[in-house]
C-alpha cells in the first residue's frame, strides 16, 4: 500500500466518521423536535377546549342579561 492508498483511506474515514456523528446527532434533534411538538399539539387541544367554553358562555342566551346587571351594579356603587 503506497502513501497515497494510505491518504486516501484516511480521509474517507474521517468523511464516514462525519457522516455517522451527523446521523446519531440529527436522531437526538429529531426526538427533541417530535416531544416539542407533541407538546404543542396538547397545548392546542387544552386552548381549543377553552374557546369552546368561552364560545359557550357568550352565546348563552343569559350572558347579555348578567353583563347588564353587572354594569347596572357598578353605575350604583359610588
Amino acid at each position: 500500500m503506497n502513501v497515497f492508498e494510505m491518504v486516501v483511506i484516511i480521509v474517507a474515514l474521517a468523511i464516514l466518521g462525519g457522516v455517522i456523528k451527523h446521523y446519531f446527532d440529527s436522531r437526538g434533534d429529531a426526538e427533541a423536535f417530535d416531544q416539542e411538538r407533541r407538546e404543542k399539539d396538547q397545548r392546542i387541544k387544552e386552548m381549543e377546549e377553552r374557546i369552546r367554553i368561552l364560545e359557550r358562555i357568550v352565546t348563552d342566551e343569559n350572558y347579555d342579561l348578567k353583563r347588564q346587571f353587572r354594569d347596572l351594579d357598578k353605575e350604583d356603587r359610588p
